[in-house]
């Protein structure tokens, strides 16, 4: 859709191929063949109703073309007693209603009230996958089908693309019996087919075109800030927020509560997953410029990537974390209980964030941030839903990195734990509990995994940082070269 003449012939040919009746091939070739055609007496006294699907297909468009149909529609709108056109009805995602021309001051549209489509239920979602394995002759896990529904948040693109990625990745890598576990589709999760799936889909490449304009910066920074790698409501109260909430909103990266409340979410978590991947690395690019460290050629060494990765982390994020993205703490801060905290997210954004930067840009490394697991021991009641927030994939070595944020004793223990099931799911090499941490002496009086065989292969690091992210300190017990555990205790990370 370059030029005006393209524009009109495009959509002459399509009224032709879902209306041959009315309308010849040649028929629209401009505005005004538009126009003509729709005149009154062509039709005979009928009322023509057109519908126009995907009309987000116009923001892509020059201006010039985007003014010369919306002139067009206004025209006929505003003499409506000379045509046949009784009404138009456009159909696209929510940014439709701000489509805009710098020429066209009045919108040719006299009703923009949006029609939600509301996203699935989970029930809905059921009843999708179980037709669709019937029609498949395949078995999908009810654990995989609440798994899809979890991270699409019953989004209906979404749920589809899962489906397809189903017929097209998975389906040749199923046994005899043709059954979809969760331990199969866990592995497809960690690797970028999916995210690439998404990108290729129209209206999410729209979404991150869209978050790349530099017009859009205020709006990253303040997503960047409060909403991303978390799934709660989060009730927005400052006017000029609201209006950047209102923008990601309409872009489909949150959502919103109700109409007539101001608070918002991430739209899912695979939309969380794509802008972490392909926004924010490209607009916050910050590294460390030191090569990968790396045993050798495809083996990291993780601890080392984790020091370099730390000296790189945004000291105003996490300084406006205490107050944007916080938790209230279980341990002590500061001397006392219940101080607000950077929640996990924070230092999960900021990790992954680095990561991509460096490991995938220097290394070609696989790095997947936030996709959670369900865990199926001692689950008499319940399903119970974890985030493995980053893995890394060499083509000799998977890492898992399960981050935890001012963790108490409790919580650290249920995470050694935790780690193992997920390495056992995703037959990972090394395990790894990354707890950051503003607990007073966290890494004086470090606390470690039971002294038992069981947990031999679960590496734990601890950093502490102050208020500011100017006193960082490190307490770690990992695997070394020979095998046995080496420790390091309250050591001073040097920051950039």
């Amino acid at each position: 859709m370059d030029t005006i003449d393209t524009f009109w012939t495009c959509v002459g040919v399509e009224l032709y191929i879902d209306s041959p009746q009315y309308f010849g091939l040649n028929d629209v070739k401009s505005a005004s063949d538009f126009k003509l055609k729709f005149r009154k007496e062509q039709w005979n006294d009928k009322q023509v109703v057109l519908f126009i699907d995907e009309y987000d297909e116009l923001f892509g468009a020059k201006d010039d073309v985007k003014s010369s149909f919306l002139a067009a529609i206004r025209s006929i709108k505003n003499t409506k007693r000379s045509y046949a056109l009784w009404s138009s009805v456009v159909i696209g995602p929510l940014s439709i209603l701000f489509l805009k021309s710098d020429k066209i001051n009045v919108s040719p549209f006299n009703v923009k009230e949006p029609f939600r489509n509301p996203n699935f239920t989970l029930a809905q979602v059921e009843s999708l996958y179980k037709a669709y394995g019937k029609d498949a002759k395949l078995t999908i896990a009810p654990e995989v089908i609440k798994d899809i529904y979890e991270r699409t948040n019953g989004h209906a693109g979404l749920v589809c693309l899962c489906g397809k990625a189903i017929s097209y990745s998975l389906v040749k890598k199923l046994d005899e019996g043709r059954s979809l576990d969760f331990k199969l589709w866990s592995k497809f999760l960690v690797s970028s087919l999916m995210f690439n799936s998404m990108i290729m889909y129209l209206t999410f490449k729209k979404m991150v075109d869209d978050l790349l304009r530099p017009d859009a910066k205020e709006a990253l920074d303040f997503l960047r800030s409060v909403f991303i790698g978390f799934f709660d409501f989060i009730q927005i109260n400052i006017i000029n927020e609201r209006r950047l909430a209102d923008f990601l909103t309409v872009e489909g990266v949150l959502i919103r509560k109700s109409d007539t409340e101001f608070s918002y979410r991430m739209s899912s978590i695979f939309v969380d997953g794509l802008v972490r991947r392909e926004v924010i690395p490209l607009l916050y690019k910050s590294c460390p410029t030191i090569p990968v460290p790396r045993i050798d050629e495809d083996y990291l060494k993780v601890l080392d990537v984790l020091i370099e990765s730390i000296r790189c982390f945004d000291k105003t994020i996490i300084c406006n974390a205490f107050k944007r993205s916080f938790k209230t703490a279980l341990v002590k801060v500061g001397g006392r209980q219940n101080r607000m905290v950077p929640r996990e997210s924070v230092y999960d954004t900021e990790l992954n964030r680095i990561l991509v930067n460096w490991i995938v840009n220097e290394c070609n490394f696989e790095v997947t941030g936030q996709w959670h697991l369900i865990d199926h021991a001692d689950n008499d009641e319940k399903d119970k839903h974890y985030y493995s927030d980053i893995t890394i994939m060499t083509p000799c070595q998977t890492v898992v990195l399960e981050l935890l944020a001012s963790a108490n004793k409790k919580e650290l223990n249920e995470h050694f734990e935790r780690v193992l099931n997920y390495a056992e799911m995703l037959s990972a090499d090394d395990k790894w509990i990354v707890n950051f941490t503003c607990e007073d002496d966290a890494t004086k009086n470090p606390h470690w995994p039971p002294n038992d065989r069981k947990f031999e292969s679960v590496n734990v690091v601890h950093f502490y940082h102050d208020r500011k992210f100017e006193n960082v300190r490190m307490s770690a017990r990992y695997i070394s070269d020979s095998g046995t555990f080496s420790y390091i205790t309250d050591q001073v990370i040097q920051l950039q």
